[in-house]
């Protein structure tokens, strides 16, 4: 748009009138390529008062979303919309009603409000129209908890207003209320650990994932992991970068050679991890990758868990140079006992257990072949099956009722935020659920996240925009109804769709 064309450069800062008139010398190297660049479209830079430079002003304002504006009490308003409120009519008219409505003056404007004198304080009637603001005035002062949210507001709107049904509908709104549910944390979802599919062999699946950054240790500050589902057995690289051309050239000179390649590749979600480049070498090797969800490290629990026991096995070393000492802790991990297994990783590698230098005796001399022996072994060796992993923690599983057919939801930002940031964002609509994660659209991008991450987000009718797609087992016994044999929906005055039965239909208007 600007190529090409004659424009001039405003600025409110008058010594950058002068910047390719001045000495080069003068200039930093980065202040020289920007001024390179610059010159490529106009080099007729010329001087505004920082006053008229509205444009530029208007730049470094601080972004902000929305502006919420709470809606004015107009207590005229307020007394007009009472003469006209048909429950105060239907309350006028009845003798058995408990409320004393009688006029009194407000004392900030000059009109007669409709209040119940029952309790010996003044509570103004409520008009439909208002009840709404009236909630909105006096939750949003301190939004308090969930869990005591509901009696607080309920007594303090109570102690002040009335109106048929209130305490209903203070439920519902303070349940349903955006800023409450986004700011508060009541209790976390935690779903059942799921399960892998059992490798068919060996070095077919494999784990993956990326240590660091590390203190530097002779030109290297990350470690690669890699681990095997079938045996356990791993591996740690120690990598100078993190770019996907050193870890492709790390796992091909490491694990790919000795080990061929591997049918699945488990990974996280790492920028590396899913360039253009590795997802181009996953392709040659003919490899299926699995990504986990985001912020989620449980997904890839057996290389984080192997993480936790090598961190502290060079922490326990004291030595800066923790390059030099992975080489002995991998071999002091390969030849542990595993509780589960009965075995260490190298003894269902080799079939033999390693010599380590504290061994004071050596096993006996290899006897001679036995050809029936060997096949044997073989056939044994073929018809060897995986072990499954195994939990070893009695945690407390939770899962919202409502998560499971909930419009929309909340999610938790696992990351590292400022403070008196919402530990919450939303509500983001549903597109599908599986068993264990949920795919949720943020801001017009499909992203699919952990259920354990995620709340069920309760909002006001005229909110929900659309139901998310409910797939359901269709059997042959189904009952299959058309829409006319269904009962019509009623909007009752809290704003809930009701069904009533067929038989009371006829006695409803």
């Amino acid at each position: 748009m600007l190529e090409g064309r004659n424009f001039s450069i405003y600025t409110d800062q008058k010594p950058l009138i002068y910047a390719f008139k001045q000495n080069s010398n003068k200039c930093s190297p980065r202040q020289l390529r920007h001024l390179d660049l610059i010159s490529q479209y106009s080099t007729d830079i010329r001087h505004v008062q920082g006053s008229q430079n509205i444009v530029a002003d208007a730049l470094s304002r601080i972004e902000v979303d929305s502006i919420t504006k709470s809606p004015i009490l107009n207590f005229k308003e307020f007394a007009r919309a009472q003469k006209d409120d048909s429950d105060i009519q239907k309350f006028l008219h009845n003798d058995a009603s408990s409320l004393q409505l009688e006029l009194k003056p407000c004392q900030t404007s000059n009109c007669n409000l409709l209040c119940d004198t029952s309790t010996g304080v003044p509570r103004p009637f409520v008009p439909t129209s208002f009840r709404k603001v009236i909630f909105d005035h006096l939750h949003n002062l301190a939004h308090p908890l969930s869990l005591s949210g509901i009696a607080a507001s309920t007594k303090l709107i109570s102690a002040r207003y009335v109106w048929p049904g209130m305490k209903y509908e203070i439920k519902q709104w303070v349940r349903c209320c955006e800023s409450c549910q986004r700011s508060k944390i009541q209790r976390h979802t935690k779903t059942p650990l799921g399960t892998f599919s059992l490798p068919d062999a060996r070095f077919t699946h494999i784990h993956i994932d990326i240590v660091g950054s590390l203190p530097p240790s002779e030109g290297q500050n990350y470690l690669l992991t890699i681990i095997d589902r079938f045996y356990r057995w791993p591996e740690a690289i120690p990598i100078p970068d993190m770019r996907a051309k050193t870890i492709c050239r790390a796992i091909f000179d490491t694990w790919i050679s000795r080990f061929g390649c591997p049918s699945v590749v488990t990974s996280d979600q790492g920028s590396q991890l899913r360039s253009s480049m590795f997802v181009e070498f996953t392709r040659m090797l003919g490899t299926q990758m699995i990504k986990t969800t985001p912020y989620h490290p449980i997904s890839n629990g057996i290389v984080e868990r192997f993480h936790r026991h090598l961190k502290s096995a060079i922490k326990a070393h004291e030595n800066e140079k923790w390059s030099e000492l992975i080489p002995i802790l991998l071999l002091g991990i390969r030849t542990t006992v595993k509780e589960d297994l009965q075995s260490s990783c190298s003894e269902l590698m080799y079939g033999t257990t390693l010599r380590l230098p504290c061994d004071m005796i050596d096993v006996s001399d290899i006897l001679p072949c036995d050809i029936e022996f060997i096949t044997d072994l073989r056939h044994r060796m073929q018809e060897l099956n995986p072990v499954t992993t195994s939990a070893h923690c009695t945690d407390r599983f939770y899962i919202h009722p409502s998560l499971k057919s909930s419009s929309h939801i909340f999610l938790r930002v696992d990351r590292v935020q400022p403070p008196l940031r919402q530990p919450y964002t939303g509500p983001h609509k549903v597109l599908c659920r599986t068993g264990k994660t949920i795919t949720v659209d943020i801001n017009g991008r499909k992203t699919t996240v952990s259920l354990d991450r995620v709340k069920p987000a309760h909002l006001l009718p005229e909110t929900v925009l659309s139901p998310p797609p409910v797939i359901k087992n269709l059997k042959s016994t189904d009952v299959h109804t058309s829409k006319n044999d269904e009962p019509p929906t009623y909007v009752t005055r809290s704003g809930r769709r009701v069904h009533f039965p067929k038989k009371l239909t006829t006695y409803i208007t």
